[in-house]
């Protein structure tokens, strides 16, 4: 699905559905705009005027924040500070990209002296934040390109400009390849995650220390009620009680402070390793959705 709107609004996202997310951005006709002369022009559009999107799953009232965006089926990647030429940026990405589908366009501050471009990636399944965080990671190292990384791509909601054209870029075309396959996700998770310079990046992170004692309650037999559903998971769980542990498990995960979106994240991996058969996409929203409006309505209250 693929969910579009402009930053500044109250407003939920508009769905558009598509029988493919990835060829949203090959029938997109571009939004036309001056180029901005300075920071306040810059502002107005990109806050009121440019359209942004979102591919994957979002639930609850559609509106752009972590806890309502489920999944992501399309990996989006901002090139804001290229350190080389045009020639070698695009050289480089379609070297390596070209047994994939992927879409290259310019955004809205494009200049022959100031290249920028947005990548968009078509990944061959749905993918939670952890797994898209460290996507945009990988394909980083993988295409080698010399460019400051823009932390705001790992914002879970973050939705990012559809295709523009400014008097600047109208001569740039946009590259649609369509010829390849979807990046293989699973495999190129394991790649990233047995990289030395993924294991270096981790080793930078602080540590934290979790603290589950907030909201913390204990069973008749003693156990934790979230060391009480994770047991539940590696004992497996079966078809006939799939939706009623899911959503128990939420509910509990939620009343333990989870966030939202990691809880989700968390039970989409586990639902994946220890249900069988797995929920599916439709399936395990309909879940998440169903307890997120009751929690809407219960603050209602």
């Amino acid at each position: 699905m693929i969910y579009i709107n402009t930053v500044q609004t109250n407003r939920p996202m508009k769905e558009i559905k598509t029988a493919r997310d990835f060829t949203f951005f090959k029938d997109y006709k571009p939004q036309r705009f001056e180029y901005p002369t300075n920071e306040d022009e810059e502002k107005a559009i990109k806050l009121f005027k440019m359209n942004i999107v979102i591919a994957g799953q979002m639930t609850g009232n559609l509106k752009r924040n972590n806890e309502n965006v489920f999944s992501r089926s399309l990996l989006l990647l901002d090139f804001d500070d290229i350190h080389e030429s045009e020639a070698t940026f695009l050289s480089k990405v379609n070297e390596i990209l070209k047994g994939c589908n992927y879409c290259l366009y310019p955004t809205l501050k494009y200049k022959e002296d100031n290249i920028r471009y947005r990548l968009v990636l078509e990944l061959d399944r749905s993918v939670n934040a952890s797994e898209y965080e460290k996507l945009l990671f990988g394909i980083s190292l993988e295409l080698g390109v010399n460019f400051t990384f823009d932390s705001s791509n790992k914002t879970w909601s973050q939705g990012q400009g559809a295709p523009v054209i400014t008097q600047y870029s109208e001569h740039v075309s946009r590259i649609y390849h369509d010829q390849g396959e979807a990046i293989p996700t699973d495999l190129f998770l394991q790649k990233i995650t047995n990289s030395k310079e993924y294991k270096r990046e981790l080793e930078k992170q602080p540590r934290h220390n979790f603290n589950l004692q907030t909201g913390y309650q204990r069973t008749a037999n003693g156990k934790g009620k979230v060391v009480q559903i994770l047991e539940e998971f590696t004992q497996g769980v079966h078809n006939g009680g799939r939706n009623s542990f899911i959503t128990k498990a939420y509910g509990t995960l939620l009343r333990a402070n989870m966030q939202p979106s990691l809880a989700m994240g968390f039970l989409w991996t586990m639902n994946q390793q220890f249900i069988e058969p797995p929920l599916d996409d439709k399936e395990f929203s309909k879940i998440i959705e169903s307890i997120t409006n009751k929690n809407n309505q219960k603050g209602r209250r």
